[in-house]
């Protein structure tokens, strides 16, 4: 095996054994709730780690394996333990700094550590599959599996100036987290070769003659070879503050031959480049050039290689100090041989600059794509009139840099002469109107990080601090808060449609409507005031679409950076505020409060099986089981109903489920396998509440917004009961409710009579449900009776079943002294056969409602 040499510390533990599903029995719910709690909160811990180290400049100083998985700390004081409860501690994993041979728990593997990038741009670093470390061979180029055994499928790798976590997210699946070990560590780079992809050809040819020349690059000789100024790419970086600019850059092929370029990073801050060194907002534009080694001679065939005899683009990576950090993405194409034949001069007409806007101080102006493919080399001066006026305000340029004091501010009828000389040999000039900015640009500054949930609430406030109260007078008198924009390089956070053009990456927040300025007491604040502490910022979820197709919605949530931009009436920028906001999925609770008069009892609700006004038993669930919360203006979060699924197990085993509660119709059959032999064998069920809260147009097919609802949801458990489960038998003695029924001399529990007020209480048998009362005889009770206990028509064995009506059915019970008569319900209460003074015993009554279900009340007698 070849070795190359990993000189750092990997670090492998098992922290986590766990899948994207869980499966399991009723006995293991409460395990895997934690397991998912616990997931949960490596999440929230992974996002507040992330935010420190790529928005905060805080970095990783230190990984250890504890019990249950890891523990990182942190250059701020801070640590976290990334762990899983009753998970053992994980496998250590080392590497010789001297030879690069990986050994296990102190055990050498043979196996040698290698860094860098597969063939397909696929990271070298040593990972765990099926329980197994598995290495990459430089022989064989492949990955191979050891005999090696891991403990779990969670570890973490130290690479250079950086640590990769390999970590599942919330819901199991595996992730990999990279984050920074020093102050200066690069932890991700992201590259854009838009304008270094095979068939967008290099523009070169020969110079016809020799050309006088006033440019950088000096005097021309006939037949040398000219090329043309290739477009930069833009790049970003993580963590932020990564200094890109004074790495060592370069293009590498899959065999790490390097190509005979130069790669330059310079701060990529609006539409100007500055002298800062670093970028606050991470974003580089990256400058190609061929070296001297590329000439008329070779540079067709400089940057191929021969394929069964045919020349063909190398495809090469983006290399910092060596480390690969891109895919092998960038092409070169010089294969089309692009000489005039003609040299005819280049249409000064389509001369221009990227962007005419100057800011105050030395910036670096840049030609337009379509000039700049054919511009071998360019300049500015100022002339005629405009260099009169340059003089006299003291602007200066030098090659296409130029510089405005502060003192020319806002200096207008200025236009600069562009000089370019062609790919042909050929010299054209364009003058150009420029506008200058109304104030010098400040220094980019960072806010406190700000946590939103999407919402109907859609706006959202960031504390600017003391940032605009301390802005420079010369800014604060000329910034235009119409002009002022937040923008973020992430297409994921609500970008624009294909058709809008305001903003960059976000849909209406770039305009001022959506941009709000606040003083500390609420009020609105100006910039020109310097009194704004708060900005507000407005999301349109309905109007933002991805560009492109094949999106996710679940990409909108994350961590994003946002840049709050101040600009003049001439859109020059004067102030940057980087906003790091990490946007996460609204939940249940944000939108709904449970109703406090609907019954809960630690989370569960209870219902009764009702056949009193339905044609059919049925479970009744209130429509108020939960109340909306309210907006801070008073206004609802939401409208419309939620709807209700539910589901159990049958007596039988079957699983059921239902899209509302309407669907327990007809229960008293056996359809829904819940009522067998008269008992209710279900006695509770789980119910989901869900609610489409917010539409995000996330996704687009052929310009159609499709799966692009967000819904809230939560379930709950409700315990069922029949009708009467709670209905009770009573007697009563000068209107006090008692629990033994006296037998009189007539061998009847005497019926209730009285109508319970003071001077007519009640004495008797009864029945009660609730507040309500009947008394037990055969007027109350029969056939035809009209009576109703708790809207219940309740008639004797005899009656026929139906809506709203409860059977009931009475005998003794066992080694109850006496026996009922044959017809026991009488107009005077129940009768019993004669009994000796002494005898008691147990007066049943069975209720059998519409769905079939029995149900008992019991009391004691004794005469």
């Amino acid at each position: 095996m070849n070795k190359k040499f990993l000189s750092a510390i990997l670090f492998g533990a098992l922290m986590v054994s766990s899948t994207g599903t869980f499966v399991s029995c009723k006995d293991y719910d409460d395990d895997i709730d934690n397991i998912n709690k616990e997931l949960t909160d490596i999440k929230s811990k992974l996002s507040d780690l992330e935010s420190k180290v790529t928005t905060g400049g805080a970095y990783v100083t230190k990984i250890e394996s504890v019990e249950g998985g890891l523990k990182v700390s942190v250059s701020d004081g801070t640590s976290y333990n990334l762990t899983i409860a009753g998970t053992p501690a994980g496998s250590t994993v080392v590497i010789d700094k001297t030879t690069g041979e990986i050994s296990i728990d102190g055990t050498p593997t043979g196996f040698f550590a290698t860094t860098g990038t597969t063939p397909q741009g696929e990271s070298t670093a040593p990972y765990v599959k099926d329980g197994f470390w598995y290495f990459y061979d430089d022989a064989t180029k492949a990955f191979v599996k050891s005999e090696y055994k891991a403990s779990g499928n969670a570890w973490a790798v130290q690479k250079g100036d950086s640590v990769v976590l390999h970590i599942p997210n919330e819901a199991g699946v595996m992730q990999e987290i990279t984050l920074p070990t020093s102050s200066s560590a690069l932890t991700a780079l992201n590259a854009t070769p838009n304008n270094w992809i095979s068939g967008k050809n290099i523009a070169w040819s020969k110079a016809g003659a020799d050309v006088t020349w006033a440019g950088k690059k000096g005097n021309v000789t006939a037949g040398q070879l000219l090329i043309g100024q290739l477009g930069s790419e833009t790049a970003t970086v993580t963590p932020a503050s990564y200094d890109l600019g004074a790495q060592e850059l370069t293009l590498v092929d899959i065999d790490g031959k390097t190509a005979p370029v130069t790669v330059t990073a310079t701060a990529a801050e609006g539409d100007y480049v500055t002298d800062r060194a670093a970028s606050p907002s991470g974003k580089w534009n990256l400058a190609i050039a061929m070296t001297d080694e590329v000439t008329a001679d070779n540079i067709a065939t400089a940057f191929t290689k021969k394929v069964n005899g045919v020349d063909k683009n190398v495809k090469y990576a983006l290399a910092v100090n060596g480390t690969v950090m891109t895919g092998y993405e960038y092409v070169i194409d010089t294969q089309t041989v692009n000489e005039s034949k003609t040299n005819t001069a280049y249409n000064k007409a389509n001369i221009g600059l990227a962007n005419a806007n100057v800011a105050l101080g030395t910036s670096t102006l840049s030609l337009n794509a379509a000039t700049a493919a054919q511009a071998y080399d360019s300049y500015l001066t100022f002339e005629g009139a405009s260099k009169t006026l340059a003089e006299a305000k003291g602007i200066t340029v030098d090659g296409m840099n130029i510089t405005v004091p502060a003192t020319a501010a806002a200096t207008s009828g200025l236009s600069v002469t562009v000089n370019i000389l062609d790919i042909t040999g050929k010299i054209a000039k364009k003058d150009i109107i420029l506008t200058i900015a109304g104030a010098s640009v400040s220094e980019t500054e960072t806010v406190a990080p700000v946590s939103i949930k999407i919402s109907t609430v859609n706006s959202f406030s960031v504390d600017l601090g003391t940032i605009f109260t301390n802005l420079d007078a010369n800014i604060a008198q000329n910034a235009d808060a119409t002009k002022t924009t937040v923008t973020t390089a992430d297409g994921n956070f609500f970008a624009l449609t294909s058709t809008t053009s305001i903003g960059d990456g976000l849909y209406k927040v770039a305009e001022n409507t959506a941009i709000a300025f606040k003083k500390a007491d609420g009020g609105a604040a100006t910039i020109a005031a310097r009194n704004a502490t708060k900005a507000v910022i407005t999301l349109d979820y309905a109007s933002s679409k991805y560009i492109t197709a094949a999106k996710d919605i679940a990409n909108i949530y994350g961590t994003f950076n946002l840049t709050l931009t101040l600009k003049d009436k001439q859109g020059n920028e004067l102030k940057k505020v980087i906003v790091p906001v990490t946007v996460s999925k609204p939940e249940f609770d944000d939108y709904y409060t449970a109703n406090q008069y609907a019954g809960w009892n630690e989370g569960i609700l209870s219902s009764v099986i009702d056949n009193s006004t339905q044609d059919a038993p049925k479970v009744e669930m209130s429509d108020k089981l939960y109340t909306v919360n309210k907006k801070a203006d008073g206004s609802p979060m939401t409208s419309g109903n939620l709807a209700y699924t539910f589901k159990y197990t049958g007596y039988d085993g079957s699983s059921q489920s239902g899209k509302s509660t309407s669907d327990f119709n007809n229960i008293s059959t056996d359809t829904l396998k819940i009522v067998k032999d008269g008992v209710l064998k279900v006695t509770s069920y789980t119910v989901k509440a869900n609610k489409e809260v917010v539409t995000v147009n996330a996704l687009t097919n052929n310009g159609v917004a499709t799966d692009n609802a967000i819904s809230v949801s939560k379930e709950f458990t409700m315990k069922l009961a029949p009708a009467f489960n709670k209905a009770k038998l009573v007697y009563y003695t000068d209107g006090v409710a008692g629990t033994v029924a006296a037998v009189g001399v007539d061998n009847v529990i005497a019926t209730l009579s009285g109508d319970g007020t003071k001077d007519n209480k009640y004495n008797g048998l009864a029945l009660e449900y609730g507040d309500e009362i009947l008394a037990v005889n055969s007027g109350k009770i029969g056939q035809t009776t009209t009576e109703k206990l708790n809207n219940y028509t309740i008639l004797d064995a005899s009656g026929t079943a139906a809506e709203g009506v409860v059977k009931i059915e009475l005998s003794l019970a066992e080694n109850s002294l006496g026996e009922l008569e044959s017809t026991p319900l009488t107009a005077t209460g129940v009768a019993l056969k004669a009994l000796a003074p002494g005898n008691s015993g147990k007066l049943i009554v069975t209720f059998t409602d519409y769905a079939g279900i029995k149900t008992q009340a019991t009391i004691e007698y004794k005469k």
